[in-house]
């Protein structure tokens, strides 16, 4: 069934509208101020991959598109496991994302440029996505994550809460997706793909990978996943041997596996998925969203399932203008209204004018009267920037610098008058 599933979806006219083959790499250095760089603007950040044996060395690398303003607050994205960031260019910057971020687009470990280990344990990529915040000069940020990359963004959030502003997930649930027939076919691909000969020319390996991968669309991502390397070889943009062993033997620390040990996020979170997703099942996976999210508000308030044809495809979002347009358009309200906000607070427009409970004494005194206090929102870049200090310095010479009065004979002097 699976065969003629993919074979009414492999015509011409529903194959991907925009994949590229650039190997998307560079090096930006951030230390200089956003606001020299063009508006909407690619800085890839330079990097070879390289094989670390301590999880703590572990450096991400990807991609920054630079937003519309000048210091704005900025979004980490993380793309679907093997997908190219490149596919997600487009769609950040075609619909408006980019008037209110700065978005990073990440590579977790062992794929892309990012440097190599064998475990692909969250709890230790969430690390290395604090790592890379506090190498980029990222005091806190807005994760988000298109398949596996929304476990890491929320993976992050559980263990990081305060390096947090939100999370967004696309087509994900923090649940075990072992069992799903996507992530068996997935599974599958990998193993056959690990098997070709890549010392081989390109377009024998290309012969190989479209025997082994029914999906299109899988099949377009491994085959641009497939570099030159020297003269005659090739090798994969991911770690192949790594990834192989982690979805092969099935074990908690696999790339499909949501534990209970990464616990839970307390902050601002947006599900959003097709209606018809293969990946998240509108009418049970939407109940470990609000288990594991413990502030999320429900259906249609912070989860939303996208209306649309049933189409295998639709994972992939900015593939299908149908399904992408509304996806940005629910991503863009949660960045205007609920990113950042205290969970007490409605959205974003009571912030300073309504207060929330102290309850810091509940606990300790029985009798205690509660009173109320306006929550604090600090500046988004609060470790990196001095915005604080020079706020205090404007507060102290404006309180301690006399006014100079005005000498009689000029008091009433117009200026420019006769």
């Amino acid at each position: 069934s699976t065969q003629s599933t993919w074979g009414k979806f492999n015509r011409k006219e529903n194959r991907p509208m925009h994949l590229r083959r650039a190997f998307l790499t560079g090096f930006v250095n951030f230390n200089r101020r956003f606001a020299t760089r063009a508006r909407g603007s690619l800085h890839p950040l330079l990097g070879e991959p390289k094989y670390q044996s301590d999880t703590r060395r572990v450096q991400l690398r990807g991609t920054v598109l630079q937003g519309n303003y000048d210091y704005l607050p900025n979004l980490i994205f993380f793309p679907e496991a093997f997908d190219h960031l490149e596919n997600w260019v487009h769609f950040f910057r075609d619909n408006g994302i980019l008037d209110y971020r700065n978005v990073w687009l990440v590579q977790p470990r062992n794929f892309g440029s990012s440097d190599r280990h064998p475990s692909l344990d969250l709890s230790e990529i969430a690390d290395d996505v604090v790592r890379f915040m506090y190498e980029n000069h990222i005091s806190t940020a807005t994760l988000a994550g298109h398949g596996f990359g929304g476990k890491v963004a929320l993976a992050t959030g559980c263990y990081h809460y305060e390096r947090v502003s939100g999370v967004v997930n696309i087509d994900t649930a923090p649940i075990d997706h072992r069992g799903f027939d996507a992530f068996r076919e997935l599974r599958e691909y990998v193993r056959r793909l690990s098997e070709v000969n890549l010392r081989r020319s390109r377009h024998a390996i290309e012969i190989d990978i479209a025997k082994a991968v029914e999906d299109p669309k899988w099949r377009t991502i491994f085959k641009e996943s497939v570099v030159k390397v020297g003269d005659q070889n090739h090798a994969w943009r991911f770690e192949m041997d790594y990834l192989n062993h982690n979805l092969s033997f099935n074990k908690a620390d696999s790339i499909g596996n949501w534990t209970e040990r990464y616990g839970l996020w307390g902050g601002r979170v947006s599900f959003i998925f097709p209606e018809y997703s293969r990946w998240v099942n509108l009418n049970t996976n939407t109940l470990a969203m609000l288990k594991v999210c413990i502030k999320c508000r429900g259906f249609n308030r912070d989860i939303f399932a996208i209306q649309g044809e049933e189409n295998p495809l639709n994972h992939w979002v900015y593939d299908h203008d149908e399904i992408a347009v509304p996806v940005a358009k629910k991503f863009l309200q949660f960045l205007r209204h609920y990113d950042g906000v205290h969970t007490l607070l409605l959205d974003r427009s009571e912030i300073g004018n309504y207060f929330v409970p102290d309850r810091s004494n509940s606990r300790d005194k029985a009798g205690w009267v509660y009173s109320d206090y306006s929550p604090a929102h600090l500046h988004h870049n609060w470790r990196f920037s001095n915005v604080y200090e020079e706020a205090k310095k404007f507060e102290h010479h404006t309180e301690e610098t006399p006014k100079t009065p005005a000498k009689p004979a000029e008091a009433g002097k117009v200026k420019g008058g006769a």
